[in-house]
């Protein structure tokens, strides 16, 4: 079994390492963390090391990396992770919890995280690096750009579009064939009827 590295110790962090225990594909060799490591994660897996091992790490025969660092507020730090362990080498897995639903013809990108209870339909094409979380709801024929995320509980439906780097927040819905465009943020229970942004 190949192993992988999680990069942070935060609360995606927690998300990613309950999907992949329960996936079973892949061997968690432990954290790399910039930060002081939170306890309760080191119980787990151990620390080894921060961003600047990453090299060594991947000479040292880790090839799978996964970044446990959320969305809001942290978007270009996502990205900047990216593409130092796409430099490196690292390859970045799709990661899907199991009782996620995914129909036929659905198409998800390198380093997703899809969570919990989330429902993809029928020709959904969900980009690189995005989080589609917990109970999310994606219908057939939707598009979601890369580094987007899409929060708890939201709903696209059919054949709505999601820019890059979007968040949509909790509980939104997005109603079909509305278009939202790069980088647009969607509060927390908002319905969108229109396009948003200049895409």
């Amino acid at each position: 079994m190949e192993k992988i590295l999680i990069l942070g110790m935060g609360g995606h962090a927690k998300s990613l390492i309950d999907a992949l225990e329960k996936e079973g594909k892949y061997e968690i060799a432990g954290y790399v963390v910039n930060d002081n490591p939170n306890s309760d994660f080191v119980k787990r897996y151990p620390v080894l090391g921060n961003d600047s091992d990453l090299q060594r790490l991947f000479q040292q025969g880790i090839p799978n990396a996964a970044i446990g660092i959320g969305f809001l507020g942290k978007s270009s730090l996502r990205n900047q992770l990216y593409e130092k362990l796409k430099e490196i080498g690292y390859q970045l897995p799709v990661i899907c919890d199991p009782s996620a639903v995914l129909a036929s013809g659905v198409t998800i990108g390198e380093g997703t995280f899809v969570g919990k209870g989330t429902i993809l339909n029928t020709d959904a094409t969900i980009g690189k690096m995005c989080i589609i979380n917990t109970g999310a709801i994606v219908e057939h024929d939707c598009n979601v750009g890369d580094f987007s995320h899409i929060s708890v509980g939201t709903v696209l439906c059919g054949e709505a579009s999601v820019g890059s780097e979007a968040f949509i927040g909790a509980n939104a819905t997005v109603i079909q064939c509305c278009k939202i465009a790069d980088g647009c943020i969607v509060g927390a229970g908002e319905v969108i009827r229109k396009n948003i942004g200049n895409g």
